[in-house]
């Protein structure tokens, strides 16, 4: 079917409509039926005229007739050159056909309709619409071609004096261009000399090679000084240096890498550590790879040393504050004992009670410690976090109206996690108290869980003062504390019990309050 032809057929009848569709079937044109007037201007409004060979239009219809609709069809523009038929059964009057024709039609056909007649001549209106069509086509074509040769001349006439012009810039551009030449070519002397003396004395380690082959240029001082090797690497193709990356695999010759941590091996079989960048330059036209390596071995050695001592300070530190928190209930025990010793005094229930509380202050210390150790055996089983802080619930809440603060909870359904019961009791009644020290009468805690990114979060906020910037780094190390009379182990003790259920803690503070998230992981099925 040839795209854009289009018949419209008007009458209120349907069976007249599929009588004109039998009728004026084609595979060259679409017929389009509409049953009234007001439709016919409707989809001349929505579609447009250009594809419409002719309408064949009913006169006797309800709501506008045919005449009335063909002024109105008239009465635009675009629709003014429509063909128009007019088909009736009953206005066979001549002054019928008169009126007709005045409104704007150019024939008047009487039903019944010959079939054969309506075919040719909707035929003919569409031929005769594919020819104003193509004469329509080869006019605008025409002018635009017409518009392009005149755009052309004016463009040859402006481009012929604008070549006059460049030919004297030209000549002027050359003679600049001249003296820029020699001015380039002596700073790319310079240039060459200056990345010679760079190349030669660089405290790296710098080596040239030609892209095709692989065979060394050159290398300089710096790289024969670490490899051991001398010019005899030059004009081979040799890969002296067995150079890996830091994962252990090979080090391919073009790939452009920065910064990348590789081991080499020396002449005299020893591995050292660098830092390799290499990039594609151009020498005399010819593609080379330039190998530039910064030795690091010293430094790593140092990183090694400071790393160990770092441990030794930690553990330094570990032990006095151990000896400070286990030293005081020792001297109180020691100072009973001493005291009944000298004075032959009889020992009585309520010292003994004193010295016992004491030694289970030791014990616990003792304890705490302990539990921070990261290989201390778990035993996790699958749990509603939610149903572990429902049982502390009370207690936390205890302790909050103790201190004349609130605690309010928002548990949000989450499903089961792998935990060990016991300790997150610990973490979550450890990290709430913390957050009830922290603040004044009258100070709200909220206990939150959700579920965020495949995580079960746990995330306790307090009305506190806040953590000093310089003790956030601090936090959950052994020992660190801000209390008058805490151990600094309670946090520690949050952040190992966490550490084992890989478990990561966010901390956010400001002067308003802090706020710990916990962010447990949810198993997979």
């Amino acid at each position: 079917m040839e795209q854009g032809v289009k018949i419209l057929a008007v009458d209120d009848r349907y069976e007249n409509l599929l009588a004109l569709n039998s009728i004026l079937a084609s595979s060259h044109y679409d017929i389009i039926s509409l049953q009234s007037g007001e439709e016919v201007l409707k989809y001349l409004l929505r579609e447009s005229a250009d594809h419409i060979a002719v309408i064949l239009m009913d006169v006797q219809m309800p709501g506008l007739n045919g005449f009335d609709t063909v002024e109105l069809i008239k009465q635009r523009k675009s629709c003014q050159d429509i063909p128009i038929i007019f088909l009736t059964a009953l206005s066979t009057s001549i002054e019928h056909v008169l009126k007709g024709y005045h409104v704007g039609s150019i024939d008047y056909l009487f039903k019944p309709i010959h079939p054969e007649l309506l075919r040719m001549k909707v035929d003919a209106f569409v031929k005769l619409h594919r020819y104003h069509q193509k004469i329509k086509f080869q006019s605008e074509l025409l002018q635009t071609r017409a518009l392009e040769l005149e755009e052309t001349n004016q463009r040859l006439a402006e481009a012929k004096k604008q070549l006059k012009e460049q030919n004297l810039l030209l000549e002027q551009w050359v003679e600049e261009r001249t003296s820029e030449l020699v001015d380039a070519h002596e700073k790319l002397m310079k240039s060459q000399e200056h990345f010679k003396k760079m190349f030669v004395s660089s405290p790296c380690l710098m080596a040239i090679r030609r892209l095709s082959d692989y065979t060394y240029i050159d290398v300089n001082e710096s790289w024969k000084h670490f490899t051991g090797y001398g010019n005899e690497v030059l004009g081979t193709a040799t890969n002296f240096l067995s150079m890996k990356l830091e994962l252990g695999e090979d080090a391919k010759l073009d790939q452009i890498v920065r910064n990348y941590k590789i081991k080499y091996e020396t002449k005299s079989k020893e591995t050292r550590s660098a830092l390799l960048s290499t990039e594609i330059i151009d020498i005399e036209d010819e593609k080379c790879l330039l190998q530039v390596a910064i030795d690091i071995t010293e430094n790593m050695r140092y990183e090694t040393e400071m790393a160990r001592l770092a441990q030794l300070n930690l553990v330094g530190e570990m032990a006095a504050g151990i000896a400070h928190e286990i030293r005081n209930p020792m001297t109180t025990i020691r100072g009973f004992l001493q005291l009944f010793r000298e004075s032959n005094r009889k020992m009585e229930k309520e010292y003994i009670q004193i010295m016992l509380e004491e030694l289970d202050r030791a014990n616990d210390i003792i304890t705490e410690y302990l539990s921070l150790a990261k290989n201390k055996r778990t035993h996790p089983q699958l749990e509603h976090l939610n149903r572990i802080i429902e049982t502390l619930q009370p207690l936390i809440q205890a302790e909050a109206a103790m201190s004349g603060k609130h605690v309010y909870f928002h548990l949000e359904d989450s499903p089961q996690l792998s935990l060990d019961n016991k300790e997150i009791r610990q973490l979550i009644l450890n990290m709430c108290i913390n957050g009830l020290e922290a603040m004044e009468s009258g100070g709200n805690l909220t206990v939150q869980t959700y579920v965020e990114s495949n995580q079960v979060v746990l995330k306790i906020s307090d009305e506190g003062g806040g953590i000093n910037e310089e003790h956030l780094e601090k936090l959950g190390r052994p020992f660190f504390t801000t209390k008058d009379h805490g151990t600094g182990l309670g946090l520690a003790i949050c952040y190992s019990i966490a550490a084992r259920h890989h478990a990561p803690i966010q901390v956010e503070t400001d002067r308003s309050g802090t706020t710990f998230y916990i962010r447990f992981g949810i198993p997979t099925s």
